[in-house]
């Protein structure tokens, strides 16, 4: 959460968005390496495909002839967005495990409580009272990040995370619309051919998915006259 916030303070929008995608894919990963939950070659495929997408969208900070077009904040912005991108993955397939043991309300409570104890430790670097409409926005930003939170916490409790992981795709629209509404900021070309890549691959594995999920279907109700 942290690299997060700190990449937006140096990156657009839509272009943060679209380079935490990573995350999705790494769950799949994580998913089958530390749960052992079974991943076929149409999910790593898409796992690969979309790992494509998230290095074109990262080509302008690659390139070492076009470094020059960049500022020290942007490429430093798009480490950040990644490495957030690599410990999201992280706390998903932690969050899974713990909804073995612990309820939703527990997990994010502890998730806030460290969350604000971590927070206090940055109070000697540059904090800065918020003004009146600032605080308001930190106040709605907690709220909805808290409300997000529970509704996911409890949606890994009913599904494997690399089911539920590529979900998260459809923040890319979200974020090309208030990117451009709110901040003027309109995505350049790579990033979003980078997102289209990478949300065609999560879109596969929706697909794929549900296809499984209708033989299992059909599996367990056996042959037509069986019963």
């Amino acid at each position: 959460m942290f690299l997060n916030f700190a990449s937006l303070a140096r990156l657009p929008l839509a272009e943060v968005t679209a380079i935490s995608f990573a995350a999705p894919l790494v769950t799949v990963a994580l998913a089958a390496i530390m749960l052992k939950e079974r991943v076929r070659i149409y999910r790593w495929s898409a796992v690969g495909v979309g790992f494509l997408g998230v290095i074109v969208m990262l080509a302008p900070h690659l390139d070492a002839a076009r470094l020059a077009e960049h500022t020290p904040a942007q490429t430093l912005g798009a480490v950040f967005a990644l490495t957030g991108a690599f410990c999201n993955a992280g706390a998903v397939i932690q969050t899974r495990r713990l909804t073995d043991t612990e309820t939703t309300s527990s997990i994010v409570l502890y998730f806030s409580l460290v969350c604000a104890a971590g927070g206090l430790l940055t109070l000697p670097f540059g904090w800065v009272a918020p003004e009146g409409w600032e605080l308001a926005a930190l106040i709605a930003t907690g709220l909805l990040g808290g409300t997000a939170h529970l509704i996911l916490t409890e949606s890994y409790r009913y599904a494997p995370a690399s089911v539920v992981a590529p979900f998260d795709y459809s923040a890319i629209l979200f974020a090309f619309v208030l990117g451009y509404a709110m901040f003027g900021e309109v995505p350049t070309g790579l990033v979003i051919l980078g997102a289209v890549i990478v949300v065609a691959a999560g879109l596969f594995v929706l697909w794929r998915e549900r296809q499984l999920g209708l033989k299992r279907a059909r599996d367990a109700e056996g042959p037509p006259g069986a019963a």
